[in-house]
C-alpha cells in the first residue's frame, strides 16, 4: 500500500479526532504494552492510517483469533522453546504448503529463500532480543516515524477494543518472540480504537483522579490512558 496514503489518513484521523473527542491521542505516540497481556489478533486494514476511531463489533473475540492457535505461534514455540529444526516446525510446513500452491509467504515466492533469509532473520531476532532485550525500531531504523519507507519498519501495530482490550494487528513475530522470552514491555502504535474506548479516554481526561468512578479507576494503569490521566 502507498505510504503517502497511510500518512495522509493518519493526519486526517488526527484532525477529525481533535474535533470530535475531548482526549484525542497523537497517532504517532508510542504506547507501551506487556506482550503477556495480548491474547488475540485481528486483521485490520492499514489503508486508513493510524489512530482511527470506529464503533462496531470488530473487537469482539468472535471476530478475532487467539494468538496461541496460530501456525506462526506454534512454529515459533517449537523452534525457540523446544529447539526443533525449522523444517520440523508447523510454521515451516505451512510455508512449504503455501509455496506448493503457488502462494507467496511474507513477500517470498521460493521456499529456499524463505528458509535461508526469513527464517535466519527470525533466529537472529530471537538471539538479539534474548541478549539485548527488545530494541525499538525508533532511533534504530528511523528517527522520525513519518519518514519510514515501509510500514514494517514501524513498531508493531495494535487495535484497542471497547473495554481496553489490546489486539495485535501487525508485527506478530516480534510480539511472539517477546512473549517467549518473557519481555515485559514493548512499544506499539495504535491503528484503531473502539469508539466506546475513546469515550472512556474522554471521561478519564475530564475527571480528576480522586473523582473517578470505580469503573474508570480500574483503567488508570492501562497503557493507553497514561497520556490523559490528570
Amino acid at each position: 500500500m502507498s505510504l503517502d496514503y497511510f500518512r495522509y489518513y493518519t493526519e486526517w484521523n488526527h484532525v477529525a479526532n481533535r474535533r470530535r473527542y475531548a482526549a484525542p491521542a497523537d497517532p504517532w505516540a508510542i504506547v507501551r504494552v506487556d506482550p503477556a497481556d495480548v491474547e488475540y489478533y485481528t486483521t485490520t486494514s492499514l489503508e486508513w492510517g493510524l489512530g482511527r476511531v470506529r464503533g462496531g463489533d470488530w473487537d469482539r473475540p468472535t471476530n478475532c483469533e487467539p494468538l496461541s492457535d496460530t501456525t506462526t505461534a506454534k512454529g515459533l514455540r517449537q523452534r525457540f522453546e523446544e529447539g526443533r529444526a525449522w523444517e520440523d516446525t508447523d510454521y515451516y510446513q505451512w510455508a512449504k504448503e503455501q509455496f506448493g500452491e503457488g502462494n507467496d509467504v511474507r513477500g517470498y515466492d521460493d521456499l529456499t529463500r524463505f528458509r535461508d533469509e526469513r527464517l535466519t532473520s527470525l533466529d537472529e531476532l530471537y538471539e538479539s532480543m534474548r541478549r539485548d532485550g527488545y530494541r525499538p525500531n525508533y532511533e534504530t531504523t528511523y528517527d522520525d516515524p513519518k519518514e519510514v519507507e515501509r510500514i514494517q519498519d514501524l513498531e508493531p501495530l495494535v487495535v484497542v477494543g471497547r473495554s481496553g482490550e489490546i489486539r495485535w494487528n501487525e508485527g506478530y513475530h516480534r510480539l511472539l518472540i517477546a512473549k517467549i522470552l518473557g519481555i515485559e514491555e514493548i512499544p506499539v502504535y495504535v491503528v484503531r480504537r473502539h469508539e466506546r474506548w475513546q469515550r472512556k479516554r474522554d471521561e478519564i481526561s475530564e475527571t480528576s483522579a480522586s473523582d473517578l468512578s470505580p469503573e474508570l479507576e480500574a483503567y488508570t494503569d492501562h497503557p493507553d490512558v497514561q497520556d490523559v490521566i490528570s
